[in-house]
């Protein structure tokens, strides 16, 4: 064969190779909003969106540079009550963290829907009606629900849930123990993103620790779970989402890990406003029949579910009282 002929060839194969791989990339991260150029028709990931971004401050005094968009997917959605803000950007670790795991979730459960609140604003900073969220590090992700017959529902807007499961404005709905759990594990053991709080109410923590003892889950991915799933304290209980934070990444310098400051009250977070008369209860797209029974889950678990490590508690609490409403 003839040098210039091959010297072709190869070419042809290189521009073909370099131009199908983004084309890949582009088509597994196709629900993420990212910068993107063309070449040769494929939609190719550009530098930029290669990045993670940069978070600069604290959860509370901070801000977000070259954030990641979180946008809606089969198997991902917005609450409807946050639909129309343009909350939902973050560093790209929690961005792609939340991804992952309601992938996760949805290979076991074709069915399920991860439901997503408020990130933080392009550029982060203050948000209207919450303390924290400023630097892209924080999330609010809502329950996984089901019907009485097991099946999942959609919330379109925040619903609190007692102990036992069950929703007060919400009759015939409970906390699914089983998909939220999953989210959990895949949370906590997420491999690319470290996870350092997930605020939930007392008794929906207790209530998934109960639940994963009960099925025999991993003795590390309990005690991990149990690390980090923690009530805040000086704010409102989160009965009605957990509230995600993965910790500075490796190498951000201007990232600060703990809230800092002191800062008047900016009232009850947005999705409290739900609670009120004037926002009536859910209503599910068919109607379905309330609970009937008590849930397994409804009792007390054991004390040695409730535990958590003295350094973890104390830690939590000089935390909260300075996250404020979260």
């Amino acid at each position: 064969m003839r040098p210039g002929l091959v010297v072709a060839v190869c070419a042809v194969v290189l521009t073909f190779s370099v131009a199908a791989w983004p084309a890949a990339a582009h088509t597994q991260l196709a629900h993420l909003s990212v910068p993107r150029t063309v070449h040769g028709g494929h939609a190719a990931l550009s530098a930029a969106a290669m990045r993670i971004g940069r978070s600069v401050g604290s959860p509370t005094t901070g801000h977000l540079i070259g954030g990641m968009q979180v946008e809606e997917s089969p198997y991902l959605r917005i609450v409807p009550s946050c639909a129309n803000s343009d909350v939902r950007w973050g560093l790209g670790p929690l961005v792609t963290m939340i991804d992952r795991a309601a992938r996760q979730v949805r290979r076991k459960y074709p069915d399920a829907v991860l439901t997503v609140g408020h990130l933080s604003r392009p550029g982060g900073g203050e948000i209207d009606r919450h303390a924290s969220h400023e630097s892209g590090r924080d999330a609010d992700i809502l329950f996984y629900v089901k019907n009485h017959l097991g099946k999942p529902v959609l919330a379109e807007q925040f619903v609190p849930f007692r102990a036992d499961g069950t929703a007060p404005t919400w009759p015939g709905a409970s906390f699914d123990d089983a998909r939220n759990w999953l989210l959990v594990t895949a949370l906590v053991t997420d491999k690319d993103a470290r996870v350092s709080h997930i605020f939930v109410a007392a008794p929906l923590r207790a209530r998934l620790l109960a639940y994963a003892a009960r099925i025999g889950a991993p003795p590390a991915v309990r005690h991990r779970a149990a690390e980090l799933l923690m009530q805040p304290r000086g704010s409102l209980p989160h009965d009605d989402h957990f509230h995600v934070r993965i910790g500075c990444p490796p190498g951000m310098h201007e990232c600060i890990e703990l809230p800092q400051g002191k800062w008047a009250k900016k009232g009850p977070p947005t999705h409290e406003r739900n609670r009120g008369k004037a926002n009536p209860p859910p209503s599910p797209r068919k109607p379905f029949e309330p609970l009937t029974g008590k849930s397994a889950a409804s009792g007390e678990p054991p004390a040695a579910v409730l535990a958590v490590p003295r350094e973890s508690a104390d830690s939590s609490d000089a935390i909260d009282d300075a996250d404020g409403d979260l």
